[in-house]
């Protein structure tokens, strides 16, 4: 009778072991509201408008005072009023509700923007503004939009990233032109591109693939701009190439094709914007390294490009030269690609991430490359 009891009260421990674990997991998978992939970490809004980080931290990147890895959405101070989040390669900056704007991690060449070349291991705000409405980091330099239109970018500025017709590294935000006119920015390693208001697309800084898009592979210290159209709507840099968005619906990229990442069924670089396939049904699109994923208007993910660590999330491991579909979901409302991996939000406001996990940017509690998306726990 006793062994009887005993066998009986551990199974009851063990099945309440279980409820509970289980309702635990349950209860830590998070719903967000944003996604930003860097170089080898990942940050995310949560609906509630905290912020967390994820993944390599040898610089202070993921914001929580220090610098341990984390395979698993670490949050990033006690403020529920985060508004936007963008990861660079090894820094990173987030909008606050306030519209102050903070930058962390890595400061050598002043990113941070906050007038040293200190790495910060906590956020800290850049200036005193409180006029901030967007926020893009790049491989070393980080760019914003103020609420008067103009663009301000700070950090490495050798190849005139900055946009202030200089090669001068600067600390602290410095005005691109004199254009009170800009729409959105994006920085790239060690280029920028930007929307005007008119729909005519801009970039500026390192073209030694073409990325600038003007038809040549000679840099620029102040904005270029791309082609003759003014129907673009929006832009996106990856490593060395771009890509945007035209108001057909059609999607155009130039620059660095080496590994596909241009979606034209070739690797031969592009110096002028080259069609993407044949749909006209593009709502978004975003660049990594050496990949590029794009939503398309049914909800339906597509990915292309290098895919040596799955970043593509078809199942595999091989190159993809034109667009390829991640799975058979409809709802995913948008995607960011990162380094060698790749995270993108569902309708159901969970997040999935894929690609190289080796410093745990997949967000899943290990270390494991994933070739299909798998969700944050």
């Amino acid at each position: 009778m006793k062994t009887i009891v005993r066998i009986t009260a551990a199974l009851l421990m063990t099945v309440a072991t279980s409820l509970f674990a289980s309702g635990a997991a349950q209860a830590s998978t998070p719903k967000w509201l944003s996604i930003s992939a860097g170089g080898d970490h990942t940050c995310a809004i949560r609906t509630d408008h905290a912020l967390f980080c994820w993944g390599d931290n040898s610089n202070g990147q993921l914001g929580d005072g220090t610098n341990t890895e984390r395979t698993s959405p670490k949050r990033v101070g006690t403020s529920t009023s985060w508004t936007a989040v963008a990861a660079g390669v090894d820094h990173t900056c987030a909008r606050h509700s306030s519209g102050s704007l903070y930058c962390w991690g890595y400061n050598n060449l002043g990113q941070v923007g906050d007038g040293t070349t200190d790495d910060r291991l906590t956020p800290k705000k850049v200036g005193t503004s409180t006029s901030w409405t967007a926020v893009t980091a790049g491989g070393y330099h980080t760019c914003a939009r103020h609420n008067s239109g103009s663009i301000y970018c700070w950090g490495f500025n050798q190849y005139g990233q900055l946009g202030d017709g200089t090669i001068t590294t600067r600390l602290t935000p410095k005005k691109v032109g004199a254009s009170t006119s800009w729409s959105s920015v994006d920085a790239g390693t060690y280029y920028t591109c930007a929307r005007h208001t008119s729909g005519s697309v801009y970039c500026w800084g390192n073209n030694s693939n073409g990325q600038l898009g003007d038809g040549t592979t000679a840099g620029s210290l102040t904005p270029k701009k791309v082609g003759t159209s003014t129907n673009w709507t929006s832009i996106n840099t990856g490593d060395y190439h771009s890509c945007a968005r035209h108001s057909s619906g059609s999607l155009y990229c130039w620059g660095h094709n080496g590994y596909g990442q241009l979606g034209d069924g070739t690797v031969i670089n592009k110096l002028t914007p080259k069609k993407v396939g044949t749909s006209t049904n593009w709502t978004s699109v975003a660049g990594g390294i050496y990949h590029t994923c794009a939503r398309h208007t049914s909800g339906s993910l597509y990915c292309w490009g290098r895919n040596s660590e799955g970043q593509v999330g078809d199942g595999t491991t091989t190159q993809r030269l034109t667009p390829k579909k991640v799975g058979t979901s409809t709802n995913w409302t948008s995607a960011a690609a990162g380094g060698f991996h790749t995270c993108a939000r569902h309708s159901s406001g969970y997040a999935y991430c894929w690609g190289q996990n080796d410093d745990g940017e997949l967000g899943i509690g290990s270390y494991v490359d994933k070739s299909t998306p798998t969700k944050i726990s």
